[in-house]
């Protein structure tokens, strides 16, 4: 499948563009300013969705995060859901082969390394 730029998805490299001090850095700033506010999260066969308050706050800080993303880790496809009502909304991040595991190793596996004692959803 071709993504809106004409490149096949499946052909982009499973890789950050980021250094690795930006990369520390983003790391950080994705797991305390987003991942840390999911009321939930579900494993995908080729990525996760987690579930977010469905406040407008919220809904703002998911696209900005998609388009920092996007920027350096362009294998990612992501999907955003808005449930009616002012609902729920759920974050799919999914990838080519590899780009979950990517996305474990990267950001799912620091999470889980926390100490603090805030509830963690599973994953």
């Amino acid at each position: 499948m071709r993504n809106s730029a004409g490149c096949e998805r499946n052909s982009l490299p499973v890789a950050c563009s980021l250094s690795e001090p930006n990369l520390a850095k983003r790391r950080q700033e994705l797991s305390e300013d987003v991942l840390a506010g999911a009321l939930g999260a579900d494993e995908l066969d080729d990525g996760y969705a987690f579930a977010f308050p469905g406040s407008a706050e919220w809904a703002n800080r998911l696209v900005e995060m998609i388009n920092a993303e996007r920027a350096c880790c362009p294998f990612f496809a992501f999907e955003l859901a808005v449930e009616p009502g002012g609902g729920q909304i759920v974050l799919r991040v999914r990838g080519p082969e590899g780009a979950k595991e990517f996305f474990e190793a990267e950001l799912i596996g620091l999470r889980t390394e926390r100490s603090d004692t805030r509830a963690q959803p599973e994953v």
